[in-house]
């Protein structure tokens, strides 16, 4: 299965509108990750529109990760009960837009243990970027295709790069008869250039992409 998760989103955006337009146009449902701190009614709007689901990607997406270490957002001297607070407040956030999401997005794909535990006792699941599906809980739905790179700057990762990742992924789970684990695409609307719409615009049109179970 073939699922598919966008980043980053803060504010309906002409990106954004064009992402949710090659949704509509390829009938492949999407979960937008969205920041708290942003415009979540209007977002949630938009997104009930064409039927995208809207999942909550971090807090502030602000790295608060000590000198020389992975970016992120909960660290080692947070407490459980601070994090637990966050979440409720985000929670509370799309609650008041009328969505009720299921899917929490660390930004930076970092699952901190803290964070880690305060999504399992709210009953979320996690969404990082893997290999295969790690074990819970929480229970994990990763993304694993990643359209672009982003050293030393944001751009197209490359057609050829791309499908070999996927094909390598796709033979794991069939070597380990794996038929149903999930494989899930990753964009990031706000910092697509040209090569990476056209070849998005393609890869739908040929990849069956279903909503995640």
């Amino acid at each position: 299965m073939l699922w598919w998760r966008d980043d980053d989103a803060r504010v309906p955006s002409p990106a954004l509108d064009r992402l949710l337009d090659l949704s509509r146009r390829h009938a492949a449902p999407i979960t937008i990750a969205a920041v708290p701190d942003g415009d979540i009614q209007a977002l949630a709007a938009t997104c009930r529109a064409v039927d995208a689901d809207l999942a909550i990607h971090g807090f502030r997406h602000e790295n608060r990760a000590p000198a020389g270490q992975p970016s992120g957002e909960v660290n080692d001297q947070d407490r459980l009960d601070d994090v637990m607070s966050e979440l409720g407040t985000a929670l509370e956030v799309f609650r008041r837009a009328g969505v009720k999401p299921s899917l929490f997005v660390p930004p930076w794909n970092n699952a901190h243990p803290t964070l880690r535990m305060a999504l399992g006792l709210r009953g979320l699941e996690l969404s990082c970027y893997g290999e295969m599906r790690a074990e819970g809980p929480p229970s994990q739905l990763d993304a694993h295709l990643d359209l672009m790179r982003w050293k030393p700057r944001p751009r197209f990762r490359g057609a050829v790069r791309f499908l070999l990742r996927a094909r390598r992924l796709l033979a794991e789970r069939r070597q380990r008869n794996l038929w149903n684990e999930p494989l899930g695409l990753l964009t990031h609307h706000l910092d697509h250039d040209p090569p990476t719409w056209r070849f998005l615009d393609a890869f739908l049109a040929a990849a069956p992409v279903s909503r995640p179970l």
